[in-house]
């Protein structure tokens, strides 16, 4: 008998070490998150559980009591062992902390999501703030542009003529000294013939532009660059006599449909005394690569008293009077001046000439008098070469760029030829 108790408690103590090692085993396996072994193990566990546990499995057998002392003990060695009870809490353990970590990152992501969010939108409002004073900055430097624009505008409302307002009769054209007496102011240092100014020799010039557009026509240039207006900024060339004459430019492409170039050389930057001179060089360049230029016009700001203001009104229009000036090439003291020849001096002078009358017939105070002076100004490189004192000092940029939208007007009459209908 003693023997036979031992034998069965070594094996129940075999036994216990392999549940314990079992035990151990399933709690690896449920670390490790092995879940088909865990469900295998947990089902049969759970089969056994329910054999132990439950009574009417405990008790269907009557005779259990009346077994020997080994079954007795190994029915209390699994009575003592709470597998199932353990693996399930356990479990539930685990289950409770992963759906408390998951939880946990849940909300770290939320409130992330949530902080990332609430940094996009308040860069997005930033940025949008931004861009709304960049658009209000952009729309207000628009409208400053717009502006001045508007105030350098050429034609400020101006409306060309369609017909002369005032016409002066062939007859009284004809009288002797009547043009020179009316449209001419004479240097002390020169003289005109009244040969030179007759009509019939003035207004038989054919002004008529011959080249058509798909060519240059028309050059304009600045002698004097420098000049500048009572409320020019100097620094800022726009405002300057380049500015007219890129203004002048711009109508006579614009509206009237001409090919001009704009040449924009400096030449009386260092000092005025040679400016003549370094400009025909550059004058020079600029025909040789456009031979199809016809009509050349220099454009100045005229120097006068400081009480002076040559202003009119065209149009309820402030516009700075303009002025033709010729070079005669001819002094009081040494006749014809050989060293500046000038083979186009009659043909400047009709030139001009057209232009004042048209101006004078639709413009009424527009111009001043013709100036005609000794040298030759650069006037001979072309027949129809005009020289232009386009306002002075004392006038405005304002009512220099308003004047060009008449002086315009005045070229395209004499280049379409239509300064001759009314005769």
């Amino acid at each position: 008998m003693g023997a036979k108790i031992k034998k069965r408690l070594a094996v129940s103590a075999i036994l216990l070490l392999l549940c314990i090692g079992l035990v151990v085993k399933t709690k690896q396996e449920f670390d490790k998150n092995d879940t088909s072994v865990i469900k295998t193990i947990y089902d049969q566990m759970l089969i056994q559980g329910m054999k132990m546990y439950n009574p009417f499995l405990a008790y269907i057998d009557s005779d259990w009591k009346k077994r020997s002392i080994e079954e007795i003990v190994w029915n209390n060695v699994w009575r003592i062992i709470p597998t199932e009870k353990y693996m399930l809490k356990k479990y539930e353990d685990e289950m409770l902390v992963s759906e408390y970590m998951q939880g946990q990152q849940e909300d770290d992501i939320i409130q992330q999501a949530a902080l990332e969010e609430n940094a996009a939108a308040a860069q997005s409002q930033q940025q949008s703030q931004e861009q709304s004073q960049l658009d209000a900055l952009v729309m207000a430097e628009n409208q400053a542009k717009s502006q001045e624009e508007s105030d350098l505008s050429q034609t400020s409302g101006f409306v060309p003529a369609t017909e002369p307002s005032a016409i002066y009769s062939i007859s009284q054209l004809k009288e002797k000294g009547f043009i020179k007496k009316t449209f001419y102011s004479e240097d002390p240092t020169t003289q005109i013939q009244e040969s030179q100014v007759q009509y019939d020799t003035l207004m038989g010039f054919d002004a008529a532009i011959k080249q058509d557009s798909s060519q240059p026509q028309i050059l304009v240039y600045h002698t004097h660059s420098q000049e500048a207006y009572i409320d020019s900024d100097t620094n800022d060339i726009s405002t300057t006599i380049m500015g007219v004459g890129e203004n002048l430019c711009a109508i006579l492409r614009e509206e009237y449909g001409f090919n001009v170039i704009h040449h924009m050389g400096m030449y009386d930057v260092e000092s005025r005394d040679y400016a003549y001179s370094n400009a025909a060089a550059g004058l020079e360049q600029v025909l040789a690569q456009n031979p199809s230029i016809e009509v050349i016009i220099d454009l100045h700001r005229d120097e006068v008293r400081a009480d002076t203001k040559l202003v009119t009104d065209i149009q309820d229009i402030p516009m700075a009077k303009f002025m033709f000036f010729n070079g005669l090439s001819f002094s009081r003291d040494l006749g014809a001046l050989t060293s500046l020849p000038n083979p186009y001096v009659q043909d400047n002078l009709s030139f001009a000439f057209q232009m004042q009358l048209a101006a004078e017939e639709y413009y009424p105070g527009i111009t001043r008098r013709i100036y005609l002076k000794g040298y030759r100004y650069n006037l001979h490189y072309r027949p129809k070469s005009l020289l232009i004192e386009l306002g002075a000092q004392t006038n405005t940029v304002e009512e220099a760029m308003n004047a060009c939208g008449p002086l315009a007007h005045v070229i395209s009459l004499v280049l379409n030829g239509e300064n001759k209908t009314v005769y």
